[in-house]
């Protein structure tokens, strides 16, 4: 097998509590020695803890993560400069994102050019605090560096929906690495024993019909409050439609607290769980997911809520493509809320909505996430060696 000396890693959370990275961090040890004699991580965090693995630690200066990255990005930057042509020849780079703008590999979990072009189509949906647009102006400055010709030798993305998008320059190579979930954790079995007893915890009926959203945050992009309005209009209509929200802050929570009185919505049949875990015990008390939200790459929860056999109810953003199958494991909503309701009736009339499915889609179970990381590895090695 082709190989090279080493592996330089750069990311700022290189950490299993990061959803970008922990697929890649669940079979590293599995596969990383297979094709590099050591590997080197830049990062604040570092969650391999191999002896052929060497950590370089970058310092948090600050607890605001916008210009965390951005620090880490201007470090990084300038350490990758300092490093010797002949180290360079023998080590193959892999950066997360905008966070060197020179890799042979660039790992792509978000874009924010892309983003930031929808939140133009959507103000109202998408209008974010000035503090938010300058931090993510930031980030656009250093993947327009990304794009630019040499900078980038293969891009790693994790869905065709998050790729199509970005405008690298003629010839580049473009490779699919869809995120994976572990099957002993999620599971249909998992979540009819576990079904009851997180039912009861909500205080959820057997009647209630639970749909369940959920995120770190970022509750306006990912379309909180259109599922807020959508099971509002359900229970208006007298559907005993109930929303278990998973994720969030205190202030998150707050925030959006008040936007929903802003906007007039009562949080009757809204639950606010705050981040729990484990997951896949809180996403059980749930008989679909309902998740409109307006960008992702691949969301894990979308991943996660399928492997337990949850209905899928998604708009079409970056991601879904990979999971979503129409009739098979849930329905792709329209972006109107009206259209929302007249979809999720429709199954709540049928009884549709509470069947188990066991269609993946995409997603990768951690075998076949570790054989295809292998073979990406592989043909990356060979095109530096042929370079």
């Amino acid at each position: 097998m082709p190989q090279v000396d080493r592996l330089l890693v750069v990311d700022p959370i290189c950490s299993r509590r990061a959803p970008t990275i922990r697929a890649w961090l669940q079979v590293a040890e599995k596969v990383l020695p297979k094709h590099f004699k050591e590997v080197e991580v830049w990062s604040m965090e570092c969650d391999l803890d191999q002896p052929w693995v060497k950590w370089r630690k970058f310092p948090k200066i600050t607890r605001f993560w916008p210009i965390q990255c951005a620090a880490f990005r201007f470090m990084a930057w300038r350490a990758y400069k300092r490093l010797p042509k002949p180290q360079l020849q023998n080590t193959l780079v892999q950066a997360t994102g905008e966070h060197l703008p020179r890799t042979d590999i660039r790992y792509i979990q978000f874009w924010n050019i892309t983003y930031a072009e929808i939140a133009k189509v959507k103000p109202v949906e998408l209008r974010a605090p000035f503090k938010e647009r300058v931090f993510r102006n930031w980030a656009i400055q250093g993947e327009r560096k990304c794009l630019e010709p040499g900078a980038t030798g293969e891009w790693w993305c994790v869905s065709r929906g998050i790729a199509t998008p970005i405008a690298a320059p003629p010839g580049s190579i473009f490779r699919y690495l869809p995120n994976s979930y572990d099957p002993e954790r999620f599971n249909p079995a998992f979540r009819a024993a576990s079904r009851s007893d997180s039912r009861k915890h909500y205080q959820f009926g057997e009647e209630d019909i639970v749909f369940v959203f959920a995120g770190f945050g970022h509750f306006v992009r990912k379309g909180l409050l259109q599922a807020v309005k959508v099971v509002n209009r359900l229970r208006q209509q007298g559907n005993p439609a109930t929303l278990l929200v998973l994720g969030g802050t205190e202030g998150t929570v707050a925030d959006f607290r008040r936007l929903m009185d802003l906007q007039g919505e009562s949080a009757e049949a809204i639950r606010f769980a705050g981040h729990v875990s484990p997951p896949e015990w809180h996403l059980s008390a749930g008989d679909a997911l309902l998740f409109p939200s307006h960008f992702e790459a691949f969301s894990l929860v979308e991943i996660e809520a399928a492997a337990l056999g949850l209905r899928l109810y998604l708009t079409a953003h970056p991601g879904s493509e990979m999971i979503l199958r129409e009739g098979e494991n849930g329905r792709l909503l329209p972006w109107n809320v009206d259209g929302m309701v007249a979809t999720l009736s429709e199954d709540i009339a049928s009884g549709v909505i509470r069947e188990t499915h066991c269609e993946m889609g995409e997603a990768l179970s951690p075998d076949p996430y570790a054989a295809l990381l292998s073979s990406l590895y592989s043909d990356a090695i060979l095109k530096k060696l042929r370079a």
